[in-house]
């Protein structure tokens, strides 16, 4: 009798597996179609960072006169960022040759406007120095 009740885990294993793989591949939702990624922008920099309008990439941050075109971001300050575009390949210098490259400089487009964006309308997107920043991705779960 004993031997009629006796189980196999090999079989049993096997059986479970392939159960479970036939669920996973025909159920619509799985874990990783309710994955979202987040990006986040953190500021590295000790003295913290200048963040700058298209316009005014290349000048210092001493150098930007008009307050709309320039925003303080300071140490590990976070943000949460719609897009980053990294200029790698661009050529483009500074027009006043002190030495600015786009490419040292990532295009950011924020999700929220900026406290010091007020005034600018909408307008989300800025240049940060690739160095003075960090760039971070999480992945929400729902």
């Amino acid at each position: 009798m004993r031997n009629h009740l006796q189980l196999y885990p090999k079989r049993l294993f096997l059986c479970l597996s392939f159960v479970c793989g036939v669920l996973g591949a025909t159920i619509p939702n799985t874990v990783s179609s309710q994955t979202t990624p987040i990006r986040i922008l953190r500021v590295t920099a000790r003295g913290g960072t200048i963040l700058k309008r298209q316009e005014s990439w290349y000048l210092q941050a001493r150098d930007i006169q008009q307050a709309d075109q320039k925003c303080f971001a300071k140490q590990s300050e976070k943000f949460f960022v719609s897009s980053i575009i990294e200029n790698n390949n661009s050529r483009e210098v500074s027009p006043t040759g002190n030495g600015e490259r786009l490419r040292d400089y990532l295009e950011v487009t924020f999700e929220k406007p900026l406290p010091c964006s007020q005034q600018t309308e909408g307008k989300d997107t800025w240049f940060v120095y690739k160095a003075h920043v960090q760039k971070l991705q999480a992945v929400a779960v729902r």
